[in-house]
């Protein structure tokens, strides 16, 4: 490639043209022009300055053409200057050099074209070349200001890499001025959001903060001005259609070379998918996988919160314990399958009965347990009643057409503030032991010594655990 390349512009500030000179007498060895307030122009210029003659000789360099190339001014004068062009475009450079010469004019070249030229010691660089004619008695001179434009080069390329991986991000990258209007908006942004660049560019980002949440944005981006770096901020943001979307935001300050903070950028992600997800896992932590109530772990710590709160504010409420009968049989009879869809079915029907506050539980085999906020003691037997009905009136019916009737055992016991919750499971355990060794249309009740004497039920010896009531059955 040339200094009299194809691609031309106009010389920009940066490039400054060389004036054109007082003609010089044709006696004269040097132009006139070469010496005095020209020279000592040439050499204040800030890039470095070769002028040449018609046969493309070098006539004329300043300090920063050494400088640049390596070269002493000595080794310069008199030699082609295509001993400054890249080696590999050396032979283009004479057909390039006669088209200017029929058209002289002042013009830039390197625009949108890698040029190279070649230093002494062989190395290659990028240059922006500014190419200007000079009217003589002695004929047309050609002046040529070079810059060095590697870094600036390599800031390009860089530039283009990054917003190539920009683009090409499955996040969504947004940047955005100090007042939170969008400045850029890649292809992940309008994936997520459904927005395209020139619908977001120049808008509020506050325009993706849904409708009734509040606008988180103002804090994150004072906290951003303030040179904070903000990592995975979960919150929730609008798309176009009106769908909301939980995503995880990063959000850092962007700096200037001096360090201030000019701008911001954020990186968007949909972590729709993580919460679901996570929402399982929690959910089968806390929960039965047959039946979906709670399991006994997350029960045990409902009722320990339960008897909290009754020691410290008085809040009374009950406790059930409900066990299926004949459980065993239809296992052994029907198979597993039959008795997990018996399982579903008593489930089902107490959920339906119960109220939102109140907690169900699966807390062994064949044995579920109530906590009844703010129940007393005739609604934890009027509560426990309904549920011996309903689970009566359901049933299970199995692929031959047999339809298995269920019923349930219920006891209950009363937390107030001189509950155990290590001993209350046990005190309903009893209790419905108690109904299961009476006539299955009955209720029986426990409660704290203080409490019982209102069921009319003592604290007598009668209640019996699991061993004690089986023995009584073989008796």
């Amino acid at each position: 490639m040339s200094v009299y390349g194809s691609v031309l512009r106009e010389p920009t500030s940066r490039s400054p043209t060389i004036p054109t000179a007082v003609p010089a007498e044709p006696t004269v060895s040097a132009p006139e022009w070469t010496n005095g307030s020209f020279r000592g122009l040439l050499e204040s210029a800030p890039d470095a300055m070769v002028i040449v003659d018609s046969d493309c000789q070098i006539v004329l360099v300043n300090h920063r053409t050494e400088k640049l190339f390596g070269y002493p001014r000595e080794e310069l004068l008199g030699h082609s200057v295509e001993m400054l062009i890249a080696t590999r475009f050396r032979e283009d450079h004479a057909a390039c050099r006669a088209a200017y010469s029929t058209r002289t004019q002042t013009r830039a070249i390197g625009t949108g074209l890698e040029l190279c030229a070649q230093r002494k010691d062989g190395t290659e660089f990028a240059v922006e070349i500014s190419l200007s004619p000079i009217e003589t008695n002695d004929g047309v001179f050609v002046s040529s200001a070079i810059r060095n434009i590697t870094e600036r080069k390599r800031g390009e390329r860089a530039a283009s890499q990054f917003i190539a991986v920009v683009e090409a991000s499955t996040d969504a990258i947004i940047g955005k001025d100090l007042e939170g209007r969008v400045v850029l908006w890649n292809q992940g942004a309008q994936r997520l959001y459904g927005y395209t660049e020139a619908e977001m560019c120049g808008k509020s980002i506050s325009l993706l903060v849904p409708p009734g949440h509040d606008d988180d944005v103002p804090e994150l981006i004072r906290r951003a001005q303030a040179g904070e770096r903000i990592e995975e901020h979960e919150t929730v943001r609008a798309r176009k259609d009106g769908t909301q979307v939980d995503v995880s935001l990063t959000v850092s300050p962007i700096r200037d070379r001096d360090g201030t903070v000019v701008g911001i950028a954020t990186i968007a992600r949909d972590i729709s998918v993580r919460l679901r997800y996570q929402e399982q896992l929690r959910f089968l932590a806390e929960h039965d996988a047959l039946t979906g109530a709670r399991n006994r772990r997350q029960f045990e710590r409902e009722v320990s919160d339960q008897v909290a709160r009754a020691r410290r504010y008085g809040e009374r409420a009950a406790l059930l314990f409900v066990d299926v009968d004949g459980l065993k049989q239809i296992n052994d009879v029907y198979g597993h399958k039959a008795g997990d869809r018996a399982l579903k079915e008593v489930a089902g029907a107490m959920r339906h009965r119960l109220r939102q506050t109140d907690v169900l539980a699966r807390i062994g085999g064949d044995e579920f347990a109530v906590l009844l906020p703010y129940a007393d003691v005739e609604q934890a037997r009027a509560i426990s009643t309904d549920l011996r009905r309903v689970t009566r009136t359901s049933g299970v019916t199995l692929d031959d057409g047999t339809t298995l009737s269920l019923s349930t055992s219920v006891g209950y016991a009363l937390i107030d503030g001189d509950t155990n919750s290590d001993e209350i499971l046990a005190e309903a355990d009893r209790a419905m032991y108690r109904d299961k060794t009476r006539s299955r249309d009955s209720v029986t009740g426990s409660a704290h010594p203080r409490l019982a004497r209102s069921l009319g039920a003592g604290n007598s010896g009668g209640a019996s655990d699991r061993r004690s009531t089986a023995a009584a059955t073989r008796a």
